[in-house]
């Protein structure tokens, strides 16, 4: 929250987004609640009545086939076939069949959702069929047991030949004296059954899918449906676990649906009805986007007119906002002019007086500021620099050696060492006095330094001693720079100074540096041996120490 208008806006949005949000989200929950408990007693209802009109059709087809069990022309033919089955002959037989046959198919033609009318005799075989292809249909020992026994209804399954769910149904059939003598096996169509449902208008409120036990899918009311699949078997598990409530799960052509199962009472099928959730749901949907509409633009409303309180308040704070940002970048030449009668006018005369008060500080600090920078320039030269001579002095030549020294270790290129000495000094200091010394001192330096490169070094190590360090100088080149600088010292040192008779010499040292040499006191102890053979040697002259690999 960078300004007051944020902060107005924020609070007003807060102030309305978290009454309205939580109302809202109580209603939506609520009234999704209701409106799912509406859905699920729809189709609580619709699975019923599927449930109920299923075993209706299942009764009412069984019926039939039961009335057909105890048609005379079917017991007389099976009671002589066990009895006389010996004695007659095979074309009495298959005309016999063949009349069965035909009184099996006008009986199927009043039942259209029966396809199929079978009888056996007691040893299984097929003693008619309304459809030929049935005559030599062979069943284990146990499909016999189930059918001279008990009316048996078999599993549904979705058959090849009609390309439809079937559901075949055992009725046996008694003989006068109530002895079994034989069965009859109806195949029924559950495709007649299922368009039954879809063309009734009671049947709309949802998707009618019928399943076997093992949730695979017999017929649906959706035409979309892909019989090869099945329902998921932990959603089976989970719909018979809380049979007759709707539960939220993944459908068979929707994503996320609302649906429940009832199971038939009368045969192993069960009823699976479903709602698109999205559907289901699709008002409140409406009526929950309206309200986010609502709130959003009563947001809006809020927000727009919290803005504008705010920018009221800010706009008299503009003026001053800029002033500071233009101080802050150093211009203090700012002065505003718009001064009103409350506290905001108040804030622009003190910050009127203060910016004046600051421009007069200002031109205080400049000047000391300034004064400052020239001293600490002073400073940072006399701590490395002789302050007679201008040469480095003796800290700043340790580090110049540990420099030379570090580079030396790396790449192995060699630097040479001059130790200069003004020849008797001292006998020139006392007899014309330190003035004239200190002149001869300060010609000398001069002389060293026009000798000398812009990467060379020189600095004064005592009190007439000096040192110079050539860098990626041999000790030969050395000698040359010693004898440039002994020549600058003859020419100009002794024009310069007249008040003494006798010329200024000096005495010089020279070595390059070695493997050996990992400390400047090794260097210096080298170099003021030779600077000592020098002045042992008569003065006014080079000593060269010959490097040991020359």
């Amino acid at each position: 929250m960078k300004s007051i208008k944020t902060k107005f806006v924020t609070f007003a949005i807060i102030a309305i987004s978290i009454p309205s949000l939580s109302l809202g989200l109580l209603s939506y929950f609520k009234n999704e609640k209701l409106v799912k408990s509406h859905v699920t007693r729809e189709l609580r209802v619709l699975a019923s009545n599927v449930s109920r009109e299923l075993d209706f059709w299942i009764n009412e087809n069984y019926h039939a086939v039961s009335v057909l069990s105890v048609s005379g022309l079917i017991i007389n033919e099976l009671t002589s076939s066990s009895r006389d089955s010996v004695n007659k002959s095979s074309n009495y037989q298959g005309s016999r069949q063949l009349v069965l046959s035909k009184y099996l198919s006008s009986f199927q033609e009043k039942l259209p959702t029966i396809i199929e009318l079978t009888i056996f005799d007691l040893n299984g075989n097929v003693v008619a069929s309304s459809i030929p292809e049935s005559l030599n249909r062979v069943f284990s020992g146990n499909e016999q047991k189930d059918m001279l026994t008990n009316i048996k209804i078999k599993p549904p399954y979705r058959n090849g030949r009609y390309d439809t769910a079937v559901l075949e149904l055992y009725a046996p059939v008694l003989s006068y004296d109530e002895k079994v003598i034989g069965s009859i096996l109806a195949t029924l169509n559950m495709e007649k059954f299922m368009n039954s449902l879809v063309d009734n208008a009671d049947f709309a409120l949802g998707e009618i899918t019928l399943l076997g036990p093992s949730g695979n899918i017999l017929l649906s009311s959706n035409p979309k449906i892909n019989y090869s699949t099945s329902l998921a078997s932990e959603t089976l598990k989970r719909l018979q676990a809380h049979s007759g409530n709707a539960l939220t799960f993944r459908g068979l052509t929707h994503l996320k649906v609302l649906g429940l199962i009832v199971i038939s009472k009368e045969a192993p099928i069960i009823v699976l009805v479903e709602r698109d959730h999205g559907e289901a749901i699709a008002t409140w949907i409406e009526l929950r986007n309206l309200f986010i509409g609502l709130v959003g633009l009563l947001i809006v409303i809020v927000g727009g007119i919290a803005f504008y309180i705010g920018h009221s308040i800010v706009a008299s704070l503009s003026y001053l906002i800029e002033g500071t940002k233009r101080i802050l970048n150093g211009d203090l030449n700012v002065q505003i002019n718009e001064v009103k009668a409350d506290e905001i006018g108040q804030l622009t005369s003190s910050f009127n007086k203060m910016t004046e008060k600051l421009r007069c500080s200002q031109a205080e600090i400049l000047a000391a500021h300034e004064a400052m920078q020239k001293q600490n320039q002073q400073l940072k030269i006399l701590s490395v620099t002789d302050s007679l001579t201008g040469l480095y002095n003796r800290n700043k030549l340790d580090a110049i050696f540990i420099d030379q020294l570090a580079r030396f270790e790396r790449n192995h290129r060699p630097f040479s060492v001059l130790m200069i000495d003004i020849d008797h000094f001292k006998k020139l200091n006392d007899s014309h006095g330190h003035v004239i010394g200190d002149e001869i001192l300060i010609s000398v330096s001069q002389a060293i330094g026009k000798s000398i490169r812009s990467v060379d070094f020189a600095a004064r190590y005592g009190g007439d001693e000096f040192v110079v360090i050539l860098t990626e100088t041999d000790a030969a080149s050395a000698v040359i720079t010693a004898e440039r600088i002994c020549a600058q010292v003859a020419i100009n040192v002794n024009s310069q100074i007249k008040e003494i008779s006798a010329s200024v010499t000096l005495s010089m040292g020279v070595i390059q540096c070695e493997i050996d040499d990992k400390t400047s006191k090794n260097i210096l102890s080298r170099v003021d041996d030779a600077l000592y053979k020098a002045k042992n040697s008569g003065r006014n002259r080079i000593y060269y120490e010959h490097h040991p690999n020359e």
